[in-house]
């Protein structure tokens, strides 16, 4: 109870702190940061609303953390960060993603299963991409290879 009172004063606090630094830009520029403030806030309540009103007293047990699998997840992020500047975003973010699957499955990858994964990771990197690239207009590092 007492890590859902600390993590839901601080989400408010972040939101507060945020809030506070927004400056006086037009209303359509300030849409999108002052959504996600909101949430935020809501958010924060939620957990400490939940904290409060939980029956338990919030005695689940906390699971044991694989030290190897927390290392491996953080060499992970580090080399998608060292590859997007080499490969670019796309590429490194489906290797990544692949990656990742097959960490979280923890058995021996089986082709079909491989095949799945990278479907799915070419779709949502792309998509991300595109979102990024078209709508947002936010650039992300592009591969020299297929100028992704």
């Amino acid at each position: 109870m007492k890590k859902d009172l600390l993590c839901g004063t601080i989400l408010l606090a972040v939101t507060v702190v945020f809030w506070t630094q927004r400056d006086g830009r037009g209303e359509l520029v300030a849409a999108f940061p002052d959504f996600v403030l909101v949430l935020l806030a809501l958010f924060g309540i939620g957990v400490i609303a939940r904290a409060v009103l939980r029956r338990d007293g919030g005695t689940e047990p906390a699971g044991k953390v694989d030290l190897r699998f927390l290392a491996a997840a953080i060499v992970l992020l580090l080399l998608w960060a060292l590859g997007m500047g080499l490969i670019g975003f796309t590429i490194s973010s489906v290797l990544a993603f692949v990656v990742v699957a097959q960490m979280i499955r923890r058995d021996r990858p089986r082709p079909r299963l491989l095949i799945t994964d990278t479907a799915v990771a070419v779709v949502v990197v792309v998509g991300v991409f595109f979102i990024f690239t078209r709508v947002l207009l936010v650039p992300l590092p592009v591969s020299v290879l297929i100028g992704m």
